[in-house]
């Protein structure tokens, strides 16, 4: 932008009528520029720009009256005011003796500090009553486990020992019907554990199992792993499904459950069940790190990505097999621990330097075609031609190899279109245009790989 905010605070009818021709031109000039990139701007799309798919408007079609909906945000705005100022013409109304408003009474101005109740921890105090469940869930089969072996020695514990059962809990897991019975159903099941004495006067005790546990910094509790749960595997795969792949809000997921299958789950249970999922699942991400590295061909692109306030990147990293998505800077690093240096396939990726450290790299023409597509639509003139020609070679290549010949006339196109590349780098008519220049010139070779 030529002019910045304290400009255009400068700038009104009475300026513009005192400047002279000559510096009315020049202002206008710089206006006009600020005018085509502030459209620009507005005209970017996920078809031209680098914008995301999800920045298209969610209900683009539906007209909307521009008069009803400044009507409200004014009946918005001017409630609080009115409010406001009705009370305080009310405060204006109790005069006192001189006609003015009477002055408040020692003491009532500011309420005691004495009277106020000391402010305790958050949460249930120690020793109060707790609400516990209040919805019945239905059981449909018990499962006792028993121990099979004495803890002491080692000694196989008979079927008909006597169980004595100790401690227990109800999961709830969601069954897939089968062909005569397709479907979903929620299915209760009374989990067991208990003593069973051994010949030799020992006692062994089962109990649920527990798994790893994860300590996050800025949690109040840790995430860990135990059977000790009341959503079971399948209706936890589900829960995740709705949260990651459909995008629900965690409240979103309680009401899913509740309307669908009249489950009632605080929100507090679905979160702890989605990080359960991830720290269960964790052993898996050093399986597609392996086979990520072993692959002929791997595709990576990255992403603004915000979390906890913090700018961090999405990066994917796909092949014909395997998907890994991973949070963290943009930094070089961070794909040299993913891919690391022995990876001997070729690398699918934009132009970022990034990832210049591999030497079989291939240039993704998506994100060349996009760029050339928004230069195409500007509404200067230079750049518009610029982004026309690189999208006219482009798209040409495109339609030459797809019978997997090289195109007859591809060497005299490139030296040519080459030398077109040099001349708006040297003499850009702007910046946009100076970049893409660049870009295409420094992955010359890996653009135009036979």
């Amino acid at each position: 932008m030529k002019l910045s905010d304290h400009d255009l605070l400068q700038i009104d009818e009475e300026y513009l009528s005192s400047l002279s021709s000559a510096e009315l031109l020049a202002v206008s000039r710089k206006m006009l520029e600020d005018l085509k990139e502030s459209r620009e701007r507005l005209n970017r799309t996920p078809d031209n720009s680098s914008q995301p798919p999800s920045s298209r408007p969610a209900y683009l079609g539906i007209p909307v009256e521009e008069d009803e909906a400044h009507l409200d945000e004014d009946k918005e705005d001017a409630s609080p005011d009115k409010k406001k100022g009705a009370d305080d013409e009310g405060g204006d109304d109790s005069p006192g003796p001189s006609g003015n408003s009477t002055p408040p009474a020692p003491g009532k101005g500011k309420p005691d500090s004495s009277s106020e109740k000391p402010k305790g921890r958050a949460g249930k105090p120690i020793g109060a009553k707790g609400f516990g469940r209040t919805q019945t869930i239905p059981i449909r089969s018990t499962v006792v486990h028993r121990a099979e072996t004495c803890a002491a020695c080692d000694a196989a514990l008979p079927l008909d020992a006597r169980f004595i059962a100790r401690i227990g809990y109800v999961t709830i897991d969601l069954i897939r019907g089968g062909p005569d019975q397709p479907g979903l159903r929620l299915e209760g099941t009374k989990h067991l554990f208990g003593e069973i004495a051994c010949r030799c006067g020992h006692i062994s005790c089962t109990g649920p199992g527990t798994g790893d546990r994860l300590e996050i910094a800025g949690r109040k509790t840790a995430t860990s792993l135990s059977e000790w749960r009341i959503v079971g595997p399948m209706l936890a795969a589900f829960i995740v499904a709705l949260a990651k792949r459909m995008r629900l809000s965690r409240s979103k997921v309680q009401e899913f459950l509740i309307d669908w299958f009249g489950l009632e789950l605080s929100v507090g249970t679905i979160d702890n069940c989605i990080r359960e999922v991830g720290l269960a699942a964790n052993p898996v991400q050093d399986e597609l790190i392996a086979e990520l590295r072993a692959s002929a061909l791997a595709h990576v692109d990255e992403t603004p990505w915000k979390q906890k306030g913090q700018a961090l990147w999405l990066w994917v990293f796909a092949t014909a097999n395997t998907v890994l998505f991973c949070v963290g800077p943009r930094t070089r690093q961070m794909v040299m621990d993913i891919l690391t240096e022995e990876f001997a396939g070729w690398l699918m990726s934009d132009g970022l330097m990034n990832y210049r450290t591999f030497s079989k790299r291939l240039r993704c023409w998506a994100h060349l075609i996009r760029k050339a597509k928004g230069l195409s639509v500007s509404l200067d003139k230079e750049t518009k031609r610029f982004g026309s020609r690189v999208l006219e070679v482009l798209e040409y290549m495109v339609e030459e190899v797809k019978d997997g010949s090289d195109p007859p006339a591809a060497a005299s196109i490139l030296e040519d279109f080459q030398g077109y590349c040099e001349m708006y780098r040297d003499y850009p008519p702007s910046e946009k245009v100076r970049s893409l220049s660049v870009e295409l010139l420094n992955d010359w070779d890996v653009i135009w790989l036979p």
